[in-house]
């Protein structure tokens, strides 16, 4: 249960990493959705400086400007608008505006396409559209974007006739020709799109694997194998890491004791005595608040607050010790028990070496007493606190 929950964990975390990856290409589609109609807009106007003073101009010039700048730029920008709009929704899914922004990608590269389909090197243009959700790494995506490309393409090529100087295919082999190949290619773009997404999402369930697997191997070294809290190395570990912390982070380590464990073990067999040590590792890990509880071998555990008062690691010790009195060991069996505490406050004038003994030997103090809570102070000191 508790790999399964660690897996699942693991999993919601890649998820999101990837969710968060989506989003950025998901801004950056948007954004290269207006460009592309900004840079159409201006290529058209650059363009008419040049058919208004050529002979290749049929019509008059209000009319070109409102049947290849206006309509099409009026219609893109139509689309930008409502695609700002989706992204900004927050009731819309993620995953909606994703396949809003490629549908809609796909529609101003039709109106590009229609309007000047007079010109070869159009066809490709829609192209794009489908190669820009290769980053999803979403089948369902690049097939809806594919269809749609492909689709819009041929209506625009069958039944569309925007610009008079545009030869239909229906009279033209030559354009005939190019039709049936851009479909041809765009229908193999798409196929090679999918094999790509399948390659990339294979590649990535390898390193979602491979990672998980890493975090777990991990987990286990620093895992007490019988109670399932943290083990000695795991303490090592936390209490090298104090002396990065800032100096005004206060840190308490208490070293706990179960009192008389060997008589359990002699008494009633070290699978009872394993019964009670995960036991008292689940008081400790349901009652320990603010610290972080570790194993530290046999039958003594520690306990390391952060960023707590002694009173609140005192009143976290004596929770602790209430929750003792009694542990059910086995199904016929109630095992009275108690646990001595020793404890000691990390400052800057000490090693992590040196907090450590003066823990153990205010718990060495503490077990004079059974089930008693001592913490250590220097010596001269008034203000001895036995609980």
């Amino acid at each position: 249960m508790r790999k399964e929950q660690q897996d699942n964990s693991q999993e919601n975390d890649i998820q999101r990493e990837y969710s968060k990856i989506d989003k950025d290409w998901l801004t950056l589609h948007y954004m290269i959705s207006i460009a592309t109609v900004i840079f159409a807009l201006i290529v058209e106007c650059v363009m008419s400086i040049f058919i208004v003073n050529s002979d290749l101009l049929n019509t008059t010039f209000l009319k070109y400007v409102i049947k290849f700048i206006a309509i099409p730029s009026g219609v893109n920008f139509i689309c930008i608008g409502a695609e700002t709009i989706i992204m900004k929704s927050k009731k819309i899914s993620q995953l909606t505006k994703i396949y809003i922004v490629s549908i809609v990608y796909v529609i101003i590269c039709f109106v590009l396409f229609t309007v000047h389909g007079a010109f070869t090197s159009s066809y490709y243009i829609i192209s794009g559209a489908i190669i820009l959700t290769t980053v999803y790494a979403s089948f369902y995506v690049t097939l809806a974007t594919a269809i749609c490309s492909i689709a819009l393409m041929s209506i625009s090529e069958l039944f569309i006739t925007w610009d008079v100087d545009k030869i239909s295919i229906f009279h033209s082999i030559l354009r005939l020709s190019n039709f049936l190949v851009t479909l041809f290619i765009l229908l193999a773009l798409s196929i090679i799109c999918m094999i790509v997404i399948r390659y990339e999402r294979k590649k990535n369930l390898v390193s979602i694997q491979l990672e998980k697997e890493r975090i777990l191997l991990q987990e286990r070294i620093i895992t007490d194998e019988l109670t399932g809290i943290y083990n000695r190395k795991a303490l090592h570990d936390a209490l090298s890491d104090m002396e990065d912390y800032n100096q005004h982070d206060a840190f308490i380590l208490a070293i706990i004791d179960i009192d008389k464990f060997k008589m359990i073990n002699d008494r009633y067999g070290h699978q009872i005595g394993d019964k009670c040590l995960v036991e008292f590792a689940k008081v400790l890990k349901e009652n320990s608040g603010k610290a972080i509880p570790f194993r530290y071998g046999g039958d003594e555990f520690c306990l390391l607050f952060q960023n707590a008062d002694r009173k609140e690691a005192l009143q976290t010790c004596e929770l602790i010790q209430s929750k003792l009195k009694y542990l059910d060991a086995d199904e016929d069996l109630r095992i009275e028990m108690t646990a001595s505490f020793g404890l000691a406050e990390y400052n800057e004038d000490i090693n992590t070496s040196e907090l450590f003994v003066r823990a153990d030997q205010a718990l060495y103090q503490g077990k004079v007493l059974r089930g008693s809570i001592k913490l250590f102070q220097e010596e001269g000191s008034k203000n001895n606190i036995n609980i």
